[in-house]
């Protein structure tokens, strides 16, 4: 016999990541919705990740999850894990009613795939937000199963006038204002860049930038490094005008972010709206393999709606970034475009509140 448990809050489970473009807007959820105090959260993902220390950092509760790669090369293994899929559905089923999960918000990746099956089998709620021009893999599968569909970048499914494809634009975390006591732009004195290039695959944009460096002085740079170009750190700090960041936190970049003039970026679609967020003036270099040629995508985006500049890795990158520098040179921001900061957030909490009653029931 089936007995009905009333329940005080929905649990939403947040699963996706993989790099920290992906994990910031799965916390930019929890931050905002924790605010009106009607949700739990739980994180899911593979154990001894990044994702597992955000979710301890920031006390959600955290699964780790088994799940299957799709590999876009030829590999044994893709004849034989899919099965493990079989399984682990099973064991989401199970792990889905031991932990009360009413709703599944999924970013990317082939993890969620397992868990957003399970959801839909027990008849769960599963929403998931896709931040690039280009799909990939997962979000390509799930959408299918999906209640709604939330996008960064408009598409010929958001312009069609269907219910379940929604533009959202791009999902920011309100730990960007946290440290910013005004709104007013204290204009530099010298232009201001910040090079934020991430963390993987961008070796050659801080090469570059160090030849370039040696001819400019009239110039102040903040430089963040990430975990993966820390080798750069003694560099960049024998130069004056530069300032060397290992690793900023959401709420110290949005500090940073206000007084910058000009960023020079990779194409992360994460990174390049708290840019246009801020009017920071991006220069974008997309890395010239990416898969299915995404980051130019969303490079040419910003360019044609926001003036944004595109520069080919394949060109001569020091002496492209220096002629970008001296045209930018008396550039100066003069305001911020917060706006609609908060927008992506409130429409995706109106569509998942419409969607579920107050009346909480679980099945035990």
């Amino acid at each position: 016999m089936t007995h009905l448990r009333h329940k005080e809050k929905k649990v939403i489970a947040l699963t996706g990541g993989a790099t920290w473009w992906h994990v910031f807007p799965l916390l930019s959820v929890f931050n905002y919705f924790k605010e009106e105090k009607k949700y739990d959260f739980v994180w899911v993902w593979e154990r001894d990740s990044l994702e597992e220390e955000i979710a301890n950092k920031n006390k959600i509760k955290f699964i780790d999850v088994p799940a299957w790669k799709l590999r876009r090369y030829f590999d044994l293994r893709n004849f034989y894990e899919p099965l493990k899929n079989l399984s682990w559905i099973v064991f989401w089923m199970y792990y889905i009613k031991k932990h009360h999960i009413d709703i599944v918000f999924s970013k990317w990746w082939y993890v969620a795939v397992p868990l957003c099956i399970a959801a839909f089998l027990l008849k769960k709620e599963i929403y998931i937000h896709e931040s690039d021009t280009v799909w990939w893999i997962a979000n390509k599968f799930i959408w299918l199963l999906a209640t709604k569909v939330f996008y960064t970048f408009p598409n010929k499914k958001t312009e069609s006038g269907s219910e379940k494809h929604i533009l959202t634009w791009q999902i920011l975390n309100p730990e960007l204002l946290d440290n910013i006591e005004n709104l007013e732009i204290d204009q530099n004195d010298r232009l201001s860049v910040m090079v934020i290039a991430g963390s993987q695959w961008s070796t050659t944009i801080f090469e570059a930038m160090l030849n370039v460096l040696n001819h400019i002085e009239d110039i102040d740079f903040q430089v963040i490094l990430w975990d993966k170009n820390m080798h750069f750190r003694e560099d960049f700090k024998q130069y004056k005008n530069i300032l060397v960041h290992d690793f900023v936190t959401q709420k110290r970049l949005g500090k940073i972010l206000k007084q910058t003039d000009i960023a020079i970026t990779r194409w992360w679609a994460t990174s390049l709206w708290e840019l246009n967020m801020f009017w920071v003036h991006s220069i974008i270099i997309p890395l010239e393999w990416s898969a299915w040629d995404h980051q130019k995508k969303n490079a040419m985006y910003f360019n044609e709606k926001f003036w944004s500049d595109i520069i080919e890795e394949s060109d001569d990158l020091e002496v492209e970034i220096y002629k970008k520098l001296q045209k930018y040179k008396n550039l100066r921001k003069a305001s911020l475009n917060l706006n609609w900061f908060f927008k992506p957030l409130q429409i995706i909490e109106k569509e998942i509140s419409s969607e579920n009653d107050d009346s909480i029931w679980d099945n035990e």
